[in-house]
């Protein structure tokens, strides 16, 4: 057995971590953390980093300030209900 995964999936974060202390507030330190979250998520899933995010920041304002668990979990990383250009790497599009 072995951790390998876990290791190369956390550490993008622990070396941003060192970039998040220059960030001016608490809050902007979480939302880069956050960020860099989503990120390495959609990369463990397959996802194109950039289309996912696309996605992302054009559906979850559309919904206001409450979204339903639904319309969160249908924007999760593994939700087949994600648009085909989330799913498309940047050598695959044509």
């Amino acid at each position: 057995m072995t951790n390998n995964l876990a290791e190369r999936t956390v550490k993008p974060l622990v070396i941003n971590r060192k970039n998040f202390l220059f960030c001016d507030t608490d809050k902007g330190a979480d939302a880069s953390a956050d960020v860099m979250s989503i990120i390495e998520t959609a990369k463990r899933n397959g996802l194109d980093v950039y289309g996912y995010l696309l996605y992302l920041l054009t559906k979850l304002p559309e919904w206001g300030d409450a979204p339903t668990d639904e319309q969160i979990d249908s924007v999760m990383p593994w939700s087949s209900e994600l648009p085909e250009y989330c799913r498309q790497m940047y050598s695959e599009i044509q």
